[in-house]
């Protein structure tokens, strides 16, 4: 069977493959991190420590995506990977992703859960990887474009219904649909186009110290543009005069699904991706935390969801100084019980669960004991890493 990564043209790589990418792992750590510390203090104090602390807001969970892009393109390049594992891979993925979205959205944990947007993100992406690069790098834009465009449109003609909302279970079917589609806190009509960049980036050289400097500063040049260019808007035109006002397209406030937030957004992430890469390849045991931390990231994400619905109040705090000095407590606890779980177990326990089947894939299940096998909530194939060296990951 034809793979999407031949269809499209991309050879499988193995040297991909086969691992090495650390700094995905790091990555995905740095943006499970960041909407911690978004869910856990203030993301809208004054003063240099409040933007400081407020950065992560809006533009972590852009990171997330990103990553899962990168994942998916990870999976079809695998030497072992072919339609029928790839399909059966992502297509099990959303069908454990969507139920347990709806289902922890209505904890008393004040978050709006990301998972259900994931699975629907991952159907997206099955026939997304048939496109070619160029495709990708095109349907991104597009989608960059349009969708904040369609996402105003519906917030000055219908502001009763583009609400941001949060999607639950038990909603009508069409207003499940319309929630995760257009009118909820992740709508798909932006938020495809991190995930679609993300996949072009797993397309190409990772290592590639050039293209890793590119990712850096291209990345970190757009961000501060776009915030830039927001702020020029602003202090041109005015303030926009309400939320449903077409002058909205000029901010660049998180989450606000506008183009200057979506492009100054995911410009970020871009960066974060390639700072990663780059510490990774140059200090390899310096990130071995972050590497742990984010090969649990679907548990910790949802382990933090349920601590936030039972003991939200000793976590939570609305001031700066307390909130920070929480979140480097709880990274470091995340970080060294992530150590100690990879070492000694392996995969994390709701990691296990996105592991599709082998009567579903039809792929044989691995037989040696010196390995470690780990999923990833972010749309990569289950990584290999050497329970001797602890370096060689598949991401």
């Amino acid at each position: 069977m034809l793979s999407p990564a031949r269809a499209s043209g991309t050879r499988p790589s193995r040297s991909v493959a086969t691992g090495h990418v650390l700094g995905v792992h790091v990555a995905r750590a740095l943006a499970l991190l960041g909407m911690l510390a978004v869910h856990l203090g203030p993301t809208g104090s004054e003063g240099l420590l409040g933007r400081l602390y407020a950065i992560p807001h809006g533009r972590a969970s852009l990171l997330f995506v990103l990553v899962a892009g990168i994942g998916v393109s990870l999976l079809a390049r695998s030497p072992r990977a072919d339609g029928r594992t790839i399909g059966a891979t992502l297509l099990w993925r959303a069908t454990i992703l969507l139920p347990l979205g709806l289902l922890l959205q209505p904890l008393d944990h004040g978050v709006n859960v990301i998972l259900a947007q994931y699975a629907v993100l991952f159907l997206v992406a099955l026939p997304a990887l048939l496109l070619p690069d160029r495709g990708l790098l095109t349907a991104a834009v597009t989608v960059g474009v349009l969708g904040p465009a369609a996402i105003l449109w519906g917030q000055i003609t219908r502001p009763s219904v583009f609400t941001r909302d949060a999607v639950l279970w038990g909603e009508p079917l069409g207003d499940l649909l319309h929630g995760l589609v257009l009118s909820g806190p992740y709508p798909l009509v932006t938020w495809t186009a991190p995930l679609l960049l993300g996949m072009w980036l797993g397309r190409q050289d990772l290592r590639a110290p050039a293209f890793v400097r590119r990712l850096v500063f291209v990345g970190g040049a757009f961000a501060l543009a776009a915030v830039a260019t927001s702020h020029l808007l602003v202090a041109v035109l005015g303030a926009p005069s309400g939320p449903t006002s077409l002058d909205r397209l000029v901010i660049s406030a998180a989450h606000s699904q506008m183009p200057l937030w979506l492009v100054g957004g995911t410009a970020a992430a871009v960066a974060v991706l390639g700072a990663s890469l780059w510490l990774a390849e140059r200090a390899p045991l310096l990130v071995q935390p972050l590497v742990a931390t984010g090969t649990l990231a679907f548990t910790i994400y949802v382990g933090h969801l349920i601590v936030l619905a039972v003991a939200g109040a000793a976590f939570v705090s609305d001031e700066v100084l307390p909130a920070a000095a929480t979140m480097l407590g709880v990274t470091a606890v995340l970080s060294t019980g992530s150590i100690l779980w990879t070492a000694n177990v392996g995969r994390g326990p709701l990691e296990r669960i996105l592991r599709p089947p082998r009567w579903l894939t039809g792929a044989a299940q691995p037989s040696s004991r010196r390995s470690r096998i780990m999923a990833t909530p972010s749309g990569t194939e289950p990584s290999r890493i050497s329970s001797s060296a602890g370096t060689d990951a598949r991401v």
